[in-house]
């Protein structure tokens, strides 16, 4: 059986198999060489006429322009060789052409773990990521009661975060206030690409020079080691972490409250990173001065909170305590309720790593292009040779240095007290010999005065 088209149909069947048309056993099939020498139907395109406007076609907007400095060119193209910052965009100048100093000169081993801890736990990775994206930098910043330092404000500390951030390779320079509320404190906050850093006032008036690029190289050793976003989370999260402070600080009942537990598996990690990361930060500061014995003065007097009373304690017997208190509670202690490790510990890492061989390798690049860190020692002053005198009318005593007459015969003194306001003049009697100043005769006092 065959359809109309002469398709083989199968028998029983009501349609074609191949093109479906109804079978109908009355109607005669159609041979199939008809089909095959059908020509096929050639489509041709629709006519267009000769002069048809072209279709229109929308405009691309302009490209947008890469953002650069004016000042700078956004890569210091546009600035004097001998300026090392750009005032706008806070670009550095590296030491030299193509220096870089990689995070792992100075980044401790256990910094890396824990901040690798801290990103595989989704929660506080979300809750980092709102943080520096909403509100971080903007409201902390705020918060500060500060002044800015630039090189017009301060300049004299400025340079020396500067040349902190150039000794560690930051392509840009984070800003830097100095605040009273904080005092002995020195953090860093913001976010990986936006960070900045508040000082207190109490450390800016007890260390001076190299002590203070210690402190700042620490900060900008934060800085390059993307701490700056964590230390704003444990801000948001925990709030100011002080001795006292942790799981613990409530006694041990308190541990065992749902709402202890609950903030405690927050708190911890972030504590145990934060622990970490200050061993980070004291590796930036000595890689950036290169001398134990100053990194280790700072942070003792650091600890102590005065430099004047780490003059005059026993530093050896200070540690010998440090160290017999090193039992597991102790460890305990510093697990839970601190948030930076305790000083007999950094001090023992840092003499580690300054017994390397790489700190070694990268102090030696850093001479040749920074210059070196010396210790400012000044010479007491030996205290001014005066006259003393009194006046002749009311028997005030007076002082005069005794280079205020040289080359004088005759010095007009007003007294002091405001009773009197008597003027008393003396002359010398001969003048002063060549021999020294202290073998030089007194001056004789004249008995005469004047009202003014």
């Amino acid at each position: 059986m065959k359809c109309r088209n002469g398709h083989e149909q199968p028998s029983g069947s009501k349609f074609c198999i191949h093109c479906g048309v109804p079978l109908n056993g009355d109607e005669p099939p159609t041979p199939a060489a008809s089909v095959e020498t059908q020509p096929a139907a050639t489509v041709l395109p629709a006519a267009v006429p000769a002069e048809s406007p072209p279709s229109p076609v929308p405009a691309l907007p302009p490209p947008v322009p890469v953002e650069t400095c004016p000042t700078c060119g956004g890569d210091g193209s546009r600035l004097d060789q001998l300026r090392v910052l750009c005032s706008d965009c806070g670009w550095l100048r590296p030491l030299i052409p193509g220096y870089y100093v990689d995070c792992k000169a100075f980044q401790w081993a256990g910094d890396g773990k824990a901040m690798a801890a801290l990103r595989s736990a989704r929660p506080l990775s979300a809750a980092a990521n709102a943080i520096s994206e909403k509100v971080g930098r903007r409201w902390i910043e705020s918060t500060f009661n500060g002044v800015r330092l630039s090189e017009k404000q301060l300049p004299r500390v400025y340079h020396q975060s500067v040349k902190a951030a150039r000794i560690l390779g930051m392509s840009h320079m984070p800003d830097v206030y100095v605040s009273g509320d904080l005092m002995w404190d020195c953090r860093t906050y913001g976010t990986d690409k936006d960070a900045f850093v508040v000082i207190g006032t109490a450390l800016l008036t007890n260390f001076k020079g190299p002590e203070l690029l210690f402190l700042f190289a620490r900060e900008m050793g934060h800085c390059r080691a993307g701490h700056a976003l964590w230390k704003t989370v444990i801000k948001f999260l925990i709030g100011e972490q002080g001795p006292r402070k942790g799981v613990l600080a409530g006694g041990i009942f308190n541990v065992l409250s749902p709402s202890a537990l609950i903030e405690g598996a927050i708190e911890v990690p972030l504590l145990a990173w934060a622990r970490q990361a200050e061993i980070t930060a004291d590796r930036a500061g000595m890689l950036a001065v290169g001398d134990e014995e100053l990194a280790r003065r700072v942070l003792l007097s650091w600890s102590l909170r005065s430099p004047f009373l780490y003059k005059q304690i026993s530093v050896e017997a200070w540690l010998e305590q440090q160290a017999e208190a090193d039992d597991d509670y102790t460890k305990l202690s510093e697990l839970m309720t601190s948030s930076t490790p305790y000083i007999t510990r950094r001090l023992k890492l840092m003499d580690e790593f300054a017994r390397t061989t790489y700190l070694k390798q990268w102090r030696d690049l850093i001479n040749q292009h920074a210059p070196p860190v010396t210790v400012e020692i000044r010479a007491p002053q030996p205290a001014p040779e005066v006259v003393r005198l009194k006046c002749k009318h009311c028997q005030t005593p007076m002082r005069i240095p005794r280079s205020a007459l040289e080359g004088k015969s005759v010095v007009s003194l007003k007294c002091p007290d405001l009773k009197c306001g008597k003027t008393t003049v003396i002359r010398k009697n001969r003048p002063e010999p060549a021999a020294a100043p202290a073998a030089a005769p007194e001056p004789k006092v004249r008995n005469e005065s004047y009202d003014d």
